[in-house]
């Protein structure tokens, strides 16, 4: 942040008079950038003064609220004790979120982060802003609207340190060549014998005793750090590698999909850059496909439409994967332009013997095919499962029920017989 900035607020800071206590709060607005990209300059300048407006009332009558830089912000008022801070952290983050805008998709609700510091006797503001700063950090990472304490930011970064070791060791394994992708079939249940009809590409390294999944919290720890267009550009390579030597078998499968983290969706470099490479290959047309999860794509609705679209225009489809983890998955489904809709697997996991999962995934099929798109469904591992789904109408499946991930040279082999009994 500019040190004049933050240098006068530190001042304001240490000559305003808050006793007994003080709250901190630090403010980010989320997908300021995108923004600023696609909406007209002066929508942008007024979300920047609907927000330090909103902060400015907050405050009254004797607080501090100030804008940093860019999208950051700083409000600070007197309390009484803990518990007021969370009450008035969270009356802020309401009065924030309840700021609209104009977007391409029509009006819009304001998204942002919060950084919560509580202030005692002992006043050193430059170290309390930081913590502060360090808390939205945090609560950037856990999803919109988030409010994060610094004590809580301070544990979630100690974990983040100690699993730091989690990325040295992925990277040690990508350059040494030990990782690659397995497609898992995927298959289409609408007729008769399920048959593989597409296949979704997992990252595996190999180990003692063959090729087994990433170590546990490998990818929340490269989430966390913002690291996963490092998996995904490695992901990405193979999987165009791999569509240019195996054009019979491409051609043997209705598509093939790889995953797309929320980081590497946000980050316009990499996405051009695959954009890039996508369109120099030119795979057949809605043979490639990509995933990105619901949560992913909402909190980013207006540049995930965008890209969606963009990569449309080439021949590539999307799905969104983890349908109905989110709040509001209905709602936006009409927003995003994909082909493909995979229902959560919670859901999935427990419709053979729960009616409410039953009905969940009913409605989630129902309205999906209302919108034009098809359903898949993960995890399925019992042939009471798959029936439930063929009763719904469900159009493809996916789980241990078929097959796991495998090495290419054995989805070749299933192609071949091309239709799975179930087991």
């Amino acid at each position: 942040m500019p040190t004049s900035n933050f240098g006068r607020l530190c001042r304001q800071l240490e000559a305003w008079d808050a006793y007994p206590g003080a709250m901190l709060v630090y403010v980010d607005i989320r997908q300021m950038r995108s923004i600023n990209q696609w909406a007209e300059p002066e929508v942008g300048d007024r979300i920047i003064e609907r927000t330090l407006e909103t902060l400015q009332h907050w405050a009254e009558p004797s607080g501090i609220a100030a804008r940093l830089w860019s999208a950051e912000f700083v409000a600070a008022k007197a309390i009484d004790h803990g518990q007021t801070a969370i009450d008035e952290c969270r009356r802020l983050r309401d009065a924030l979120c309840a700021i609209r805008y104009p977007s391409t998709l029509g009006e819009s609700e304001l998204s942002v982060s919060l950084g919560l510091v509580t202030v005692g006797q002992k006043r050193d503001w430059a170290r309390h802003i930081v913590a502060a700063g360090e808390a939205c950090q945090a609560a950037k990472q856990r999803g919109l609207n988030q409010i994060v304490t610094a004590k809580t930011a301070q544990h979630e970064g100690a974990c983040a340190h100690r699993d730091a070791a989690a990325v040295l060791n992925f990277r040690r394994l990508r350059d040494e060549g030990l990782l690659t992708l397995h497609p898992q079939p995927i298959m289409d249940i609408r007729g008769g014998e399920p048959r593989v009809a597409k296949a979704e590409f997992l990252m595996r390294m190999r180990g003692r005793n063959g090729y087994e999944s990433l170590p546990a919290g490998t990818i929340e720890t490269l989430e966390y750090f913002g690291l996963t267009p490092e998996l995904d550009a490695y992901s990405a390579q193979f999987v165009l590698s791999w569509i240019e030597e195996q054009p019979q078998l491409v051609g043997q499968l209705d598509g093939l999909t790889m995953n797309l983290s929320a980081h590497s969706l946000a980050d316009a470099r990499f996405m051009q850059g695959l954009f890039n490479d996508v369109r120099a290959l030119r795979p057949p047309p809605g043979k490639l496909g990509f995933e990105i999860t619901e949560t992913a794509a909402i909190a980013q609705l207006e540049i995930a439409a965008e890209i969606i679209e963009d990569f449309r225009s080439i021949g590539c489809n999307f799905s969104l994967d983890d349908f109905g983890s989110g709040l509001c998955s209905f709602g936006y489904l009409h927003s995003l332009p994909v082909t493909e809709v995979k229902i959560d697997g919670r859901f999935v996991r427990d419709i053979a013997d729960d009616p409410l999962a039953q009905e969940i995934v009913r409605a989630i099929h129902q309205v999906a095919r209302a919108a034009g798109k098809r359903t898949v469904a993960e995890f399925v591992d019992c042939p009471r499962k798959l029936a439930m789904l063929r009763s719904i109408g469900v159009d493809y499946a996916q789980g241990f029920l078929f097959s796991p991930a495998v090495p290419p040279e054995r989805l070749a082999e299933m192609l071949r017989g091309n239709t799975m009994r179930a087991a």
